[in-house]
């Protein structure tokens, strides 16, 4: 197969990333309340060296959030956080197998939604 001028695979002309985070500080102090944004953004791609319209791999983006409560003294904290707010699942990469096998292929994607809540208390 003639490859001159093909993308390499994976290699998105561009990506994008930006994460926000604030602080507000509560009771004198001892109190610190977080909210934190991270937003990725991926054009679209090829999986393999061919550039088929098979390889194609389309833009995808990801939202996740996080809100903290941390008391500072008494080293105790609590999370709570959404991974893939939109709950897309974009398949981020494939995988052909050999013929062998019958040229099955297999897809990887992004986790689905993560809604999750973590209490840490350090002694």
């Amino acid at each position: 197969a003639n490859l001159d001028g093909n993308e390499l695979p994976n290699a998105p002309r561009w990506t994008a990333n930006i994460g926000s985070q604030y602080k507000f500080f509560l009771e004198n102090g001892d109190w610190e309340f977080t909210v934190r944004g991270d937003y990725y953004y991926q054009a679209k791609s090829f999986a393999r060296i061919y550039n088929t319209e098979f390889d194609r791999l389309k833009s995808w983006d990801n939202l996740n959030i996080l809100l903290s409560l941390d008391h500072i003294p008494s080293n105790f904290s609590m999370q709570f956080y959404i991974k893939n707010i939109f709950n897309k699942s974009p398949i981020t990469d494939i995988f052909i197998n050999s013929d062998d096998v019958g040229l099955t292929s297999n897809v990887f994607t992004n986790d689905p939604r993560i809604i999750g809540f973590n209490v840490k208390k350090i002694f």
